[in-house]
Parts: structure tokens; C-alpha cells; sequence
């Protein structure tokens, strides 16, 4: 696996996304790039949130802009999320589940020819079964479902399993983690539920991508699932949040405590990337964007070396 030695401080794509919105371009990607390491950061996730988004991976010349300014700015791509799956993986419907596969695996080859550690999707709800959803970001969590009284619910975890051990062997083959994320009103909401699903998966190439707000949105305590993972927690997406509102705060507006949360990656030694999450909606000016994570960078410095 290529990963970095120790905790990882990076970025993710909503880094991008604060200030672009989601009609972003390959250019967008380029200059959150260079932007990066003025802010203090050097590991960076991209992203095909939807699937217009391949096009911004669909050729040669693409690829090799992207990797020229990684190197050029000396950034690396920690992961890759493959959102645009999140619809096709979370059907009812096995031809949904194919199409999926094929494309997290288009994804992946993209992912491992960036040098990639992990590959991340979200949970969701079977889309059948959502009657609303939050309107706050594009795809976001379901706030009203009806599930037909004629499903079982154990079944339905055991084949959801089923098709993320699929996506953990197709990350496996392409030399990546997997790292399935916990949201909220999802099938996998908290770190309890992830480790129920990843047993029934069985699979080792099964990790946790964290996010404290989805998990602040049902009052989870976020150290305690930090120790719960042990060593399945791959990725942190670092927010400050409300309970029970889908906004990716920056970290000193909002409810959440960061310094416990830095307390419970030293406890637990924790070894995987720490990503700044955040987003507003996309309507924010890019000096406030930087603002965020550069504030983000110093209060995570701040907060380890408060820790005992």
C-alpha cells in the first residue's frame, strides 16, 4: 500500500468545493493544489462526486497536468472518493449494483495512477426507500424513509455487506484501502454500525472513514468511536458541527470539542489521515475558504500538543 508514515494532515475535495460549488473544472483542482501547502497542508483527496466529474480524468493530458502539480507543489493524493457510485451501490436493483462496480473500478485505476492510499464512498439508504431528502449539499443523508414491511432489514444488511466486500476486493486489487464512511440516516450511521456491517462483510480490505459531523448529527460521542475502530479507522474528516444540522463547519464555529478528538487519534496511535472537511454550501470566497483551513491547520497543532 502507498501511504504516508505516521498521522496524515490533508485536505479534502471540499476543500475545492467551499468555493467553487460542485461545477468545478480540472483547472479548479489545479489551483486548489497550489494553493495547499501555503495553508500548511501537502495531502490532498480528489473526487468524482458526479458523473460529469469522469470527464475531468478522461484523458492523458488530464492526468499528467494533475500529477505535474503534485509534483510541482510537492502534494499527494491521500484518496480518492468515488461518490458517483453512491446511487448504483445503494439500489435495489443488481444491474444498479454492476454498473456500480464498474465504475468505482474506473475510479480505483484513476486512484492508484495518482498514488492514492484509500478509495472512500458514504453510506446512504437503499434509494427506493428515501421519500426526502436534506437538501444542504448534493446527495445529501435522507430525512424521511419508508421501508416496505414485507423487507427484511437483516437481510438487507447482509446483502449491503455483500456489495461493499465487493468494492473492498476491487480497491484491494488496484493496491487501495477501502473506506466506507458512517452518515447520518444511513445504513451504516455510526462507528457500532460499521463494525456490525464490516462482520458480516468479512473482508480485511474493509476500513472507516469518520466525519464527526454526520456523526455529531446523532450526538455519537466521536472519541469514543475513535476507540471503538482500533485500527478498522482509516480516515478522519475533521469538522466542527451542530447536532442534528449537515453543515461542515469550520473548526471553531459549532458544538464539537476538537481537542478530545486529537486526544483519541494519540491515544489510540492512530496512523492513518487527518482531512480538514470544510464546506458551507459552495457560495464562499476562497480567501474565507483558505482562511478556514489555515486556522484548521494551526488548530490541529494546537491541539496535539495539548494532548497528554
Amino acid at each position: 500500500m502507498n501511504r504516508a508514515p505516521g498521522m496524515a494532515v490533508g485536505a479534502t475535495a471540499a476543500y475545492t468545493y467551499a468555493f467553487r460549488g460542485t461545477n468545478l473544472t480540472l483547472d479548479d483542482y489545479l489551483l486548489s493544489i497550489e494553493t495547499l501547502p501555503a495553508l500548511g497542508l501537502h495531502f490532498f483527496d480528489l473526487e468524482i462526486l458526479q458523473p460529469q466529474h469522469v470527464a475531468i480524468y478522461g484523458n492523458e493530458a488530464n492526468l499528467a497536468k494533475l500529477e505535474a502539480a503534485l509534483k510541482q507543489h510537492d502534494v499527494r493524493i491521500a484518496g480518492f472518493t468515488a461518490w458517483a457510485c453512491l446511487d448504483f451501490i445503494h439500489s435495489t436493483r443488481p444491474a444498479d449494483h454492476e454498473k456500480g462496480y464498474r465504475l468505482f473500478a474506473d475510479i480505483a485505476r484513476i486512484a492508484a495512477r495518482l498514488g492514492a492510499s484509500y478509495i472512500h464512498l458514504g453510506s446512504d439508504m437503499i434509494q427506493e426507500y428515501i421519500v426526502q431528502r436534506d437538501q444542504t449539499y448534493v446527495s445529501a443523508p435522507a430525512t424521511k424513509i419508508v421501508i416496505p414491511p414485507e423487507v427484511s432489514y437483516r437481510k438487507l444488511l447482509d446483502d449491503y455487506a455483500a456489495r461493499l466486500a465487493r468494492l473492498a476486493q476491487i480497491a484491494h486489487d488496484h493496491g487501495l484501502k477501502f473506506a466506507c464512511e458512517p452518515r447520518a440516516n444511513s445504513l451504516i450511521h455510526s462507528a457500532d454500525s460499521f463494525l456490525d456491517v464490516q462482520r458480516r462483510a468479512g473482508h480485511a480490505n474493509l476500513y472507516c472513514c469518520l466525519d464527526v459531523m454526520h456523526l455529531a448529527y446523532h450526538r455519537e460521542h466521536f472519541p469514543i468511536a475513535i476507540e471503538k475502530l482500533g485500527d478498522r479507522l482509516q480516515v478522519v474528516q475533521l469538522c466542527n458541527a451542530v447536532p442534528g444540522e449537515l453543515v461542515h463547519r469550520p473548526l471553531s464555529e459549532g458544538e464539537i470539542e476538537m481537542e478530545p478528538i486529537l486526544h483519541a487519534l494519540k491515544k489510540t496511535r492512530f496512523t492513518g489521515f487527518l482531512m480538514l472537511e470544510l464546506y458551507r454550501g459552495g457560495k464562499d470566497e476562497k480567501p474565507v475558504v483558505d482562511r478556514w483551513y489555515r486556522e484548521g491547520v494551526r488548530a490541529i497543532g494546537e491541539g496535539a500538543r495539548g494532548g497528554s
